[in-house]
């Protein structure tokens, strides 16, 4: 019996421990990952609904910087328009934002161009101006300043460049903005935040969080981790079923001690809840050896960077683990529960077996 009861609590721990370290181990990309993308990606976007573009005198930047929870809010200026150098010419989606200096191409922009720092880049508009041979496109010219890596959950790259010279490319009015970013104290609370935007604002704007920007991605992160943490939560549910067998042994074992229970008074009840307490105590006992190796574990991985990773490939020197306390939880909620109605039908099954049959067979 004790070396059954061995394996039982040696299963259970460690199920227990492995997806511990496993949903550390998603916690910590996900972290990383959510961190770039907050970064990245504004908190909010207020696009115009119905019209071409915003102008100083709606004056959508001041009622935006008095909402509670504001750190910063930056006109931009978006559109499509040609790129051209070094012979070659592509197509791109750019953005003009204050403070830029040059154009900041996004890698796969970059790639088909050639496009390397320092060079000199003509961008042309699909927009076009009036002159004395009649229409013509707009075209400004600039040095390219870097090249980026991909943004983190961005479904289109973005070329970034002076905020005056894409209202020029764009044909936007002086002081005007096809839209203003967001950002935040507290990305959490986007949605209330646009919530308040759009009252405070009115008809004719539209605000995105950047949950809804990333829709897809945010639903990937989630799909993501429960998809893992049920499949290897199979290992604390086969470590149970061995719990199972451990109790049915024991119900076996000690049917006499329960035979004698009863006849000194002990109701069925009583029995079962013996047995029951028997068999779930190895169940509780691995739930908690198993988290805490799972979380000590964890922990040491992560502060000794035990996994380095390529830094020039990942935007990380190691592989991180967070252990969340929620997480954690769940997962010796869950553990407890099944180790408890693991135990529970053997525990049953040994109270109502009868008396005399039990004491004719000693």
């Amino acid at each position: 019996m004790g070396v059954v009861a061995l394996a039982a609590f040696l299963g259970v721990t460690l199920g227990v421990a492995a997806l511990v370290i496993s949903l550390a181990l998603l916690a910590g990309f996900q972290t990383h990952i959510r961190s770039r993308l907050l970064a990245e990606t504004p908190h909010l976007t207020v696009t115009p609904a119905g019209r071409d573009a915003f102008t100083p005198a709606d004056g959508i930047e001041a009622k935006l910087a008095k909402l509670p929870g504001v750190v910063s809010v930056s006109p931009v200026a978006r559109g499509r328009l040609w790129v051209s150098l070094s012979g070659r010419t592509a197509p791109v989606k750019a953005v003009g934002r204050a403070g830029a200096k040059g154009l900041v191409l996004d890698l796969t922009q970059a790639r088909p161009l050639g496009a390397i720092a320092g060079e000199e880049a003509t961008l042309v508009s699909s927009r076009t101006r009036l002159s004395p041979l009649g229409p013509v496109p707009i075209a400004v010219s600039m040095p390219v300043q870097s090249v980026e890596p991909p943004a983190t959950g961005r479904r289109e790259p973005e070329a970034i460049l002076p905020l005056d010279a894409a209202r020029r490319l764009f044909a936007l009015p002086a002081g005007g903005a096809n839209g203003y970013e967001v950002f935040l104290r507290d990305p959490r609370e986007a949605a209330a935040a646009a919530r308040q935007a759009s009252a405070a604002l009115g008809a004719g704007v539209a605000v995105t969080t950047w949950e809804g920007a990333n829709r897809s991605l945010v639903l990937a992160l989630k799909l993501e981790r429960a998809v893992l943490f049920a499949t290897v939560f199979l290992i604390v549910i086969v470590a149970g079923l061995n719990l199972a067998a451990t109790s049915a042994v024991l119900a076996a074992t000690r049917a006499g001690d329960a035979a004698i229970l009863a006849v000194l008074g002990a109701g069925p009840g009583t029995v079962a809840r013996v047995f029951l307490a028997a068999g779930a105590a190895v169940g509780v006992l691995g739930t908690a050896a198993g988290a805490l190796l799972g979380t000590a574990g964890a922990l040491a991985l992560d502060a000794t960077k035990a996994i380095p990773l390529p830094a020039h490939l990942y935007s990380l020197a190691h592989v991180p683990f967070r252990v969340e306390a929620g997480e954690l939880l769940a997962v010796v909620a869950l553990s407890l529960l099944w180790s408890v109605a693991a135990a529970a039908l053997p525990a049953r099954t040994a109270a109502r077996r009868p008396v005399a049959e039990v004491l004719r067979a000693l």
